[in-house]
């Protein structure tokens, strides 16, 4: 009797504990084929020290990744955690569906991530987003090509041009790729305009007007449409997208190109022979490196989430230097806490060289009409690459219709 007692009451404790368990959902998307099974790890390893927390691992494709994430806040079937970008995070707090994790997280907590991490990842002065991951762009250079046209590495925009225009007359490959389409197109641009001095908006974070109007925009669209006009680019510009020039670089076939560390590790990975080196993006003389893109991905704490301490709590625990080096490095990105930083995946050279970047990174302006902004600035890109507009034309339409979008 007292046994079938104490399987009774055994029954009822473990129900009871099942009921109140939490369930917490993250969405992930896929950075490269490591980052399922390394947050499965982050998952399996949570649910251990958690026992009462029931964590419910979403992982899809960054290709509708941004329409995934629209979809599921308009039907309020959001995740309590979203890993996206930073640059979407103005929109989402303009819509009242993120959560400031300030109150969330201690000094401590706080400290563990670089300070100019943070701070670009703010809205408001609040800091609704948590990095990531983080990267930083370089310059690649074939080696073999510049040695034959009788040019070298440049260290400036100048030397840049002469190297590229010299591969291009003297060989049968492109000197400089310039992106034309798709993901970060319009960032390319960002090289050329920030190291001649100018901005798309007034502000990096809160800008309310458009800087495109100014002489060092369009200084740095002519210098882009010159190369396009003297055969020192890839033909067709506007038809190129990152993975297209990546491609032209491995086949020994573009001398040079801006790009994350990825290309370094695809080159060795697939067993292309490229004699190359990966350096820093010109400046505009050559005793100062120049100045290069830098790329926040960040986690949100969604405004609608039930069980907003257990996602905190999971974020914190996913930001162990472990974790990071196994699905971070994985994807050849960088870490975002300095202890994870000293961790041996990051050692690789191509790492390296991303990581010796970002001192002199710089971050793409954030704005609650980003996409329209983007898209704006994408099209008089594209118009003038194709020579349907001059650099005169292009700058002023995206002036004026960013502008207008800014206000709205």
């Amino acid at each position: 009797m007292k046994k079938n007692l104490l399987k009774v009451l055994a029954t009822v404790c473990a129900v009871s504990t099942l009921s109140y368990a939490s369930t917490l959902r993250v969405s992930v998307p896929a950075y490269s084929d490591d980052t399922k099974p390394g947050f499965e790890k982050i998952v399996a390893d949570f649910e251990k020290a958690n026992p009462s927390i029931d964590v419910k691992l979403e992982v899809g494709s960054w290709s509708s990744w941004q329409q995934k994430i629209q979809t599921d806040f308009f039907s309020g079937g959001n995740a309590d955690l979203i890993y996206s970008t930073r640059g979407w995070v103005p929109t989402y707090v303009g819509g009242g569906k993120l959560e400031a994790l300030d109150s969330y997280l201690s000094k401590e907590d706080l400290a563990q991530f670089p300070n100019s991490l943070l701070e670009a990842a703010k809205v408001n002065g609040k800091l609704y987003a948590l990095p990531s991951v983080t990267s930083a762009r370089n310059l690649y250079v074939n080696l073999d090509l510049i040695k034959k046209a009788g040019a070298k590495v440049p260290t400036t925009w100048n030397e840049l041009k002469e190297a590229a225009v010299k591969v291009s007359k003297k060989t049968d490959a492109a000197g400089f790729g310039i992106q034309g389409k798709e993901v970060e197109m319009e960032k390319y641009f960002y090289y050329a305009l920030w190291n001649f001095g100018g901005s798309v908006l007034d502000k990096t974070v809160g800008g309310t007007k458009s800087a495109l109007n100014s002489p060092e925009a369009l200084k740095a669209a002519k210098f882009y449409n010159s190369l396009i006009k003297e055969g020192a680019s890839q033909k067709n510009v506007a038809s190129y997208n990152r993975e297209d020039l990546q491609e032209l670089f491995k086949q020994g076939k573009l001398a040079m190109m801006i790009t994350h560390g990825v290309l370094a590790e695809q080159i060795k990975s697939e067993g292309h022979n490229i004699n190359f080196v990966q350096t820093d993006v010109p400046g505009m003389d050559s005793s100062k490196k120049g100045t290069t893109l830098g790329v926040i991905d960040a986690v949100h704490l969604s405004k609608n989430s039930k069980v907003k301490e257990d996602a905190v709590k999971f974020l914190m625990f996913s930001n162990k230097p472990q974790y990071q080096a196994d699905w971070i490095a994985k994807a050849n990105l960088l870490p975002v806490t300095h202890a994870a930083g000293k961790e041996k995946e990051f050692e690789a050279k191509h790492l390296q060289a991303m990581i010796s970047a970002v001192p002199n990174a710089k971050f793409a302006f954030i704005h609650t009409k980003g996409t329209k902004i983007i898209d704006i600035l994408r099209n008089e890109l594209q118009a003038m690459y194709a020579g349907k507009k001059t650099p005169e034309q292009a700058m002023n339409s995206a002036h004026k219709k960013i502008n207008r979008a800014a206000r709205r």
